[in-house]
């Protein structure tokens, strides 16, 4: 056996003589794998009470959210105007010279619900999206998939979406832009 072999079995036989036992091992990988699930679930608690407490902070400062319920018996989310909830067609949009009454495949439309999402339809298209509306501020995003079949299009997302603040009145919903220039004005739709 040379000298370099002889080095290498010492080496060997040295680290064995350390190393943990069969029993040895399985309990420190054990030991390991409870460390680690009991450190996870520490911090899914802490990030649970961090949770809890935010809510707790935000309800202390802004007061309990208004869950009032709408016509259709659906909860009302925080920023979702009771006002606006429901069908709306327009009346006159700002900057669309084509008639609202030209024949489409479908009549022109808007729909805010009391979960703070709208759907509208331009008379061919439907778009849909989210808002938010309360006092007399009024925000909208567009959201998901839209169709673009070409017809005298009544720009009825564009309202939604460029609408700053909004005023009903009756049966009216007048939106308008951050100058303060009316974009459209809607008629509610009986259900």
């Amino acid at each position: 056996m040379s000298e370099a072999e002889r080095r290498l079995r010492d080496a060997f036989t040295e680290g064995a003589a350390h190393a943990p036992s069969d029993d040895g091992m399985l309990a420190a990988v054990h030991h390991r794998v409870r460390r680690r699930r009991t450190t996870r679930l520490a911090v899914a608690a802490g990030v649970a009470v961090l949770g809890l407490a935010g809510g707790a902070v935000y309800v202390a400062e802004n007061g309990p959210p208004d869950m009032t319920a709408t016509a259709v018996g659906a909860a009302q989310r925080p920023g979702a105007a009771i006002g606006v909830v429901g069908s709306w067609e327009p009346v006159s949009v700002t900057g669309f010279s084509g008639s609202l009454l030209t024949p489409r495949s479908q009549a022109p439309w808007i729909t805010l619900t009391g979960d703070g999402r709208w759907s509208a339809s331009d008379g061919c298209n439907t778009t849909s999206g989210r808002y938010k509306a309360g006092g007399d501020q009024f925000a909208a995003t567009t959201e998901g998939p839209s169709t673009l079949i070409g017809c005298a299009n009544v720009p009825n997302a564009h309202v939604l979406t460029h609408a700053a603040t909004y005023a009903v009145r009756g049966e009216e919903l007048i939106f308008y832009g951050t100058d303060g220039a009316e974009l459209g004005t809607y008629r509610r739709v009986a259900n």
